[in-house]
This record gives C-alpha cells, structure tokens and sequence, in this order.
C-alpha cells in the first residue's frame, strides 16, 4: 500500500508540476476583446448622458462596477468551453493555479471597493486608477501561465494607473475617459497576444 500511496504521490506530483509550467489557454480572445469593447461603449455612455451616469463619484463607480461584472462573466462563460477542450485532464489543475495568481487581487479590489464605496463619496476619487494598478499586477504575476507579451498590456495599466492617481488626487474631475481609454485599449492588447499565442499553439509551436 505505501508503494502505491508513493506512486500516486508522484504522479500527482508530476501533474502538478506539468500544470504550473504549462501555458493556460482559458481565456478567449473574443471575449477579452469584448471587454474592452464594454469599457468603451460605458465610457462613451457617460460622455453622452453624464447627468445619469456619471453626475457624482457613486453613478461613477456604480457604471464601472457593473462593466467588471458583466465583463468578468463574458470572460468566465466563454473559458468554461475552452479550458476542458484546451487542457483535457490537467483542466482543473490548470484553473486552480491560475486562480492561486489572479483571485487574491481580484478579492482585494473588490473588498477595497466595496468599503469606499460604503463610507464618504469624496473617497471615491482613488478607484479608477487602483482598479487599474491591481489589473496589472494581475497581468505582472500570471507571466508563468500566460504569454510573456503580456507584460506590455500590464505595464500600460500600471502606467496608466499611476497617471489617473495623479490626476485624480490633483483634484481632476473624474472623466469617463480615465477608465475608458486604459481599459478599452489594454483588453484590445490582450486579446491580440492571445490570438497570436492560440494561433502559434494550433500550429504546433
């Protein structure tokens, strides 16, 4: 018995190991693409009806929030199709190591959000620009399991993050454009890096 507990020990092991050095291929480019494509569409909606949408720092949020929802389940849905027929029997090994990298700061973001948006308006200001540094330090600690080109789109957040920080605690009025522009265009980059990498992985590179 402790011969065969050894050897499934080691092949679990072995699995584990293959999961953690293995590319994750759940997220689809579509989908990603058409996250960005929300984030456009809100922003252009507040430009275009901001007494409804973006009149105080709570709509703001609110419009925002609801973009992360909406895109997080698009993204969810659509990978649930292609994680099992991407990776087969490693599938929930590669879905927990993943979500060992990306949960935790999405947890944070949203606890973070949740309490802000609960106390004084005034506090607002700062969500927009951390919601964009947290998406890159997703971006920066999941470079194991994605494609290394995402570092660009996870700098660009980061980048972006700071500028909207900065703007923001300067007393800048809070524009849909702030959210609009960094996301529309980072999940545009991301959804080409992961073309380009499904369409290498289908030709056998």
């Amino acid at each position: 018995m402790r011969d065969i507990d050894q050897a499934l020990s080691d092949i679990a092991g072995i699995r584990a190991q293959l999961a953690s050095s293995t590319r994750f291929h759940g997220f689809a480019p579509v989908a990603v693409a058409g996250s960005g494509a929300f984030a456009f569409l809100a922003a252009v909606a507040q430009t275009l009806w901001p007494e409804r949408l973006a009149s105080d720092p709570s709509r703001y949020v609110a419009v925002w929030v609801s973009v992360a929802v909406a895109s997080a389940a698009l993204i969810f849905v659509e990978g649930l199709a292609r994680i099992s027929r991407m990776h087969g029997t490693m599938a929930s090994m590669m879905v927990a190591g993943t979500a060992r990298q990306m949960v935790p700061i999405g947890v944070a973001g949203a606890g973070i959000t949740v309490i802000l948006y609960n106390s004084v308006s005034a506090n607002l200001w700062i969500l927009p620009g951390l919601w964009q540094v947290l998406i890159a330090l997703i971006g920066f600690t999941s470079l194991t399991s994605l494609p290394k080109a995402i570092i660009w789109p996870a700098g660009w957040y980061f980048a972006c993050g700071l500028v909207v920080l900065d703007l923001a605690s300067r007393g800048a009025p809070l524009s849909p454009w702030m959210m609009g522009i960094p996301f529309s265009l980072g999940q545009a980059a991301v959804a080409v890096i992961l073309h380009r990498d499904a369409e290498r992985h289908n030709a056998g590179f």
